[in-house]
């Protein structure tokens, strides 16, 4: 059993969101629910209008500031090349970290809809760890 935790208000989370914003304008749904104390998987349950809001917005801005079709610009100098890399570097893993959140969020969904399918059909579960003699019948 998880421990219960204290859950903001909506108007906890909008302060927060706005808080974050300032830095770089693209708070993440993981930095949100890390700064209110919470469990990404915990936020997406609990808020998943404001989640998907935030992770709509910040998918938004990161098109809009890494558009597909324009030409990678190289420069001159290995400074500047440098410089090009650790952005892509940072930009992608940003983009991994929101992909992590993402499937912790989509398996805790998969385990909970199982969980309640089986108890809505009735499943019988067989325990695995059943010695080598015993036998089913």
């Amino acid at each position: 059993m998880t421990r219960r935790v204290a859950l903001p208000t909506e108007s906890e989370i909008r302060a927060a969101l706005a808080e974050l914003t300032r830095p770089d304008g693209r708070p993440s749904v993981v930095a949100l629910a890390r700064s209110l104390g919470l469990a990404n998987a915990t936020f997406w349950r609990h808020f998943p209008e404001i989640a998907q809001e935030v992770a709509d917005a910040r998918r938004n801005a990161l098109r809009s500031a890494h558009p597909a079709d324009a030409p990678a610009t190289t420069g001159s100098d290995a400074k500047s090349a440098i410089a090009q890399l650790r952005n892509e570097k940072a930009h992608l893993r940003d983009q991994l970290e929101v992909a992590v959140a993402h499937i912790q969020r989509l398996t805790l969904e998969n385990r909970t809809l199982r969980e309640e399918l089986e108890r809505a059909t009735k499943v019988v579960r067989i325990p695995r760890n059943r010695p080598a003699g015993d036998s089913l019948i």
